[in-house]
């Protein structure tokens, strides 16, 4: 009795996933690189697997400034028509900044392909936290295509091989050395 209840529920189970498309939770975060070392710049695409008749979208990007600068956007693969508008970085609370974006188009809308709707690139700030680091994509309130909050990370690593700089004090203390050296010279005979 108790395997043929087992049965039916699996049954019960894989009919109601078959029911639910695949298109259910289009949007993903997509970051170029994934890891990223602190000193290098990234693009982070809005990737959307079923673009369903978009014509315009208003969306905010958050990311914490302790992390990321941001360098600049343009449209996507999926959005290549469209006009973008780009404000700047307002503070979002803490280290958080937001980003407001607007994609629009005079052509016919967007329909039933795959791709990224906005491009974003940053500059992993050289003195960066290690770890991870989050950027979230949503849909202001009243757009007119829906983007549930959508978020991405990037893992931030040490920079690799490059010239460690010398602190502002190393500067000083040689600068020290050089006018003693001087004034020793006038001294001597």
């Amino acid at each position: 009795m108790i395997r043929g209840a087992t049965v039916r529920a699996l049954c019960l189970c894989g009919l109601l996933s078959a029911a639910i498309s695949a298109q259910a939770v289009p949007f993903s975060v997509v970051t170029t690189p994934t890891t990223g070392e602190r000193g290098t710049v990234l693009t982070s695409a809005l990737f959307d697997s079923g673009v369903d008749h978009l014509e315009a979208v208003d969306m905010v990007l958050t990311f914490d400034s302790d992390v990321f600068s941001y360098l600049g956007s343009s449209t996507g693969s999926a959005t290549g028509g469209f006009s973008l508008l780009a404000g700047i970085p307002t503070a979002a609370g803490g280290t958080l900044l937001q980003l407001e974006m607007s994609l629009a188009t005079g052509g016919p809308p967007v329909d039933g392909i795959a791709g990224s709707l906005v491009d974003v690139r940053f500059l992993i700030k050289p003195n960066a936290p290690l770890g991870d680091a989050v950027l979230a994509f949503e849909s202001l309130l009243f757009s007119d295509y829906d983007i549930s909050r959508t978020s991405g990370r990037l893992t931030v690593t040490p920079a690799q091989g490059g010239v460690i700089s010398e602190p502002a004090s190393s500067l000083l203390v040689g600068l020290a050395l050089l006018a003693l050296a001087g004034g020793l010279q006038r001294r001597l005979p």
